[in-house]
């Protein structure tokens, strides 16, 4: 996931040496207001920064990346250089991973794999600035980034874990998330094409909670943030 962020930056980079030596005439003079909507994908990672399973820490798992959508109004002030964007949108992400609660222990001969899998509807409020690379009507390209609020209301929230008989575990969402993103921009008149990525500062959700009654309780953790990378096309007004 990080790699292909990291690709992105780097393809960022040719065109900053075109920008360099273009004419300082093609480059558009006054600020300007725009609006509009935009629609995409968006791959969702997994990363633990905590796992116990019955008290033992696991530092190994297995992700799997998984596609969603979202939708956004955005809203975008923007100069001969500089731009600052902003917006709501409404994203349904969704990702699993799976663990093998054995493999804290290096005598254990065979994997004994627990599968979570987990869906959440959020309510999106970026906050983005960023540089024009290429400012010449009508097309520009761009660079941004800034950071990101999510609200995940608990009813919009799903988990599903496997193989933890006999113990049943829900857990609830982090109501609000903050992310950082960094992307790039490529308009052509009013149409434009956004490449993001968003990498979770705290974690989606909070402690599990076992609600199987079975004594003694043992100490279950999965704390785990996101990375996100999204592809969306839309229109300016």
């Amino acid at each position: 996931m990080r790699r292909y962020a990291l690709t992105m930056l780097v393809l960022g980079l040719c065109p900053m040496a075109l920008s360099a030596i273009a004419p300082e005439q093609n480059k558009t003079a006054s600020t300007s207001f725009t609006w509009g909507g935009r629609i995409g994908f968006a791959a969702t990672g997994t990363y633990l920064k905590d796992a116990y399973i019955d008290g033992h820490k696991i530092t190994e798992y297995t992700q799997d990346t998984q596609v969603g959508n979202f939708v956004a109004l955005q809203f975008r002030w923007s100069s001969s250089r500089f731009l600052i964007q902003s917006g709501l949108g409404l994203s349904h992400n969704k990702s699993s991973f799976s663990i093998d609660r054995s493999s804290w222990n290096p005598s254990a001969g065979t994997a004994d794999d627990i599968l979570c899998s987990y869906s959440m509807r959020s309510f999106t409020l970026p906050v983005q600035a960023g540089f024009h690379v290429i400012s010449r009507a009508p097309y520009y390209m761009s660079a941004f980034t800034g950071p990101r609020l999510r609200y995940t209301p608990p009813k919009q929230f799903s988990t599903k874990i496997v193989n933890l008989e006999p113990y049943q575990f829900t857990e609830s969402p982090e109501e609000f998330v903050v992310s950082w993103t960094i992307g790039m921009s490529v308009q052509i008149g009013r149409t434009f094409f956004d490449f993001e990525y968003e990498q979770a500062i705290n974690d989606i959700t909070g402690p599990l909670t076992d609600v199987s009654g079975i004594e003694p309780a043992t100490d279950y953790r999965l704390d785990r943030r996101v990375g996100i990378i999204s592809f969306s096309y839309g229109i300016m007004f």
